[in-house]
């Protein structure tokens, strides 16, 4: 049979004209077919690493939107998604540190986020239908969480009497819901001022590392940073002291040496309990009391047993380090004390006390004052006897007079007396000399001893 008979028909079936038509709608539908049915186009293969953004200090009210699993696409291929968040307090709001996975197409072995490698350094936006905030990239890497870890540190801030007393063992102090720092240990000291105080934390902070180092509010954890923690009831802005550990308390004994007003020195007594803002600082081990030659004021020894804080090069209560010549000050319920501190490690006056017989000068006196120094006489303090007049002898004070004819006379004056005593003193000996009173004594030295109803300073003649 022939392909094409003489009517035109393929295989004497169909036309050619059709078998045509047919052969180019199968061609289409194929066509058609093979188009539908090839993969469709992915885009580009994307890559993803992680970076920490710093979104600096923020009002509370956007810090409380931003949280994991937020996510921002600048543009088709690239898109940012929030894996961690750490938050700190600071001194205008909170202080913002995020981790984030960012997502893009891989460019020269380096992944491209918003048409540029993610540089340290380099500023990128977060736009969410809650907020928008922007922060500099501070560090590149693999993890989707922040390096977090917690470090102790020792907190000094000198705050109002009424704020130090709210200060206490167990407070957490929260940022949006997250606990960011808890106090374990509290001490707080008087200080020369009556309406402050120096208060001492040792808290737990939670931190993040970059490059190593611990970081709290943004900054690296070292001496000498300020950290703001806020709870309901106070602000305090600790500045660290001790970062690792907490500080280690102790226990130190001084002799304390000042002036007082006599009203002052009359309420010190052994077994006072001197305490700050409810923590216990000190107490009182003796109490000795001299008189001055101003009856209003009484020199005062007082041998205390301080509670130290020992984390420096020597123990130290409150700022001040324990050694002699320092200041401190007490505060116990119905006084307050500012002395300086006379010795370490005892409570007690230098030397062996004994009794040592003086005798005393006293020159150009009123003849009815001189008169009425008498032996037996004696100065009492803290109940007992630390002089004792054994001896007195008046005589007038000698002047140089110029007589009429010009001729220049020893006379007596007619008024002015000069007196000497002798005394038994109740004195200290130590390696350096005697001591009455805590003062050195020697020749020419001045003594002041109150005899009731009279207060005499004597120069020593002999000792």
């Amino acid at each position: 049979m022939p392909l094409i008979d003489d009517e035109g028909n393929l295989f004497g079936v169909i036309n050619v004209i059709d078998a045509l038509v047919i052969l180019f709608v199968l061609a289409v539908v194929a066509a058609g077919a093979a188009f539908l049915l090839q993969p469709a186009d992915s885009g580009p293969d994307l890559s993803s690493t992680h970076v920490t953004l710093d979104l600096g200090t923020q009002p509370d009210y956007l810090v409380a939107e931003i949280n994991e699993g937020d996510t921002y696409s600048p543009d088709t291929n690239t898109q940012l998604t929030i894996t961690d968040v750490h938050l700190t307090p600071s001194g205008e709001g909170t202080r913002v540190i995020v981790r984030a996975e960012l997502q893009g197409p891989m460019e020269d072995e380096s992944i491209v986020y918003a048409d540029a490698p993610p540089r340290l350094g380099r500023t990128l936006d977060i736009e969410t239908s809650r907020y928008v905030v922007s922060g500099q990239i501070r560090e590149i890497g693999d993890s989707e969480t922040l390096a977090g870890d917690t470090a102790t540190v020792v907190l000094r801030d000198t705050m109002l009497a009424s704020d130090a007393r709210e200060v206490a063992v167990g407070d957490t102090i929260r940022v949006a819901g997250r606990t960011v720092a808890t106090i374990n240990d509290v001490a707080a000291y008087a200080t020369d001022n009556g309406v402050e105080r120096v208060v001492f934390v040792e808290a737990t902070l939670q931190t993040h590392h970059e490059q190593g180092q611990p970081q709290f509010g943004g900054n690296p954890l070292r001496r000498g940073q300020v950290v703001p923690l806020s709870t309901g009831d106070y602000t305090y802005n600790g500045r660290v002291e001790r970062v690792g550990s907490g500080f280690e308390r102790g226990s130190a004994d001084v002799l304390l040496e000042t002036v007082v007003d006599s009203e002052t020195a009359n309420r010190m007594a052994e077994g006072d309990v001197t305490t700050v803002a409810g923590h216990r600082t000190a107490e009182i081990e003796s109490v000795t009391t001299y008189a001055t030659q101003n009856p209003d004021r009484q020199r005062v020894f007082v041998g205390v047993s301080l509670r130290t804080l020992g984390y420096g090069e020597r123990e130290q209560f409150g700022s001040t380090p324990i050694q002699r010549g320092n200041t401190i000050s007490l505060e116990a319920e119905s006084y307050q004390l500012s002395s300086s501190i006379e010795r370490v490690g005892a409570v007690e006056p230098r030397g062996t006390s004994t009794t040592r017989t003086v005798v005393l000068r006293m020159s150009e006196v009123r003849e009815q004052f001189a008169e009425s120094i008498e032996p037996g006489m004696t100065e009492q303090a803290n109940g007992q006897r630390i002089a004792i007049i054994n001896h007195v002898a008046v005589e007038p004070s000698l002047i140089i007079a110029t007589g009429d004819n010009g001729s220049v006379n020893v006379v007596e004056h007619p008024i002015n007396r000069d007196v000497t005593i002798t005394a038994q003193l109740r004195v200290r000996e130590t390696t350096s000399g005697i001591r009455f009173k805590g003062q050195s004594i020697q020749q020419q030295s001045q003594v002041v001893i109150d005899l009731g109803t009279i207060t005499i300073e004597a120069t020593v003649v002999s000792a």
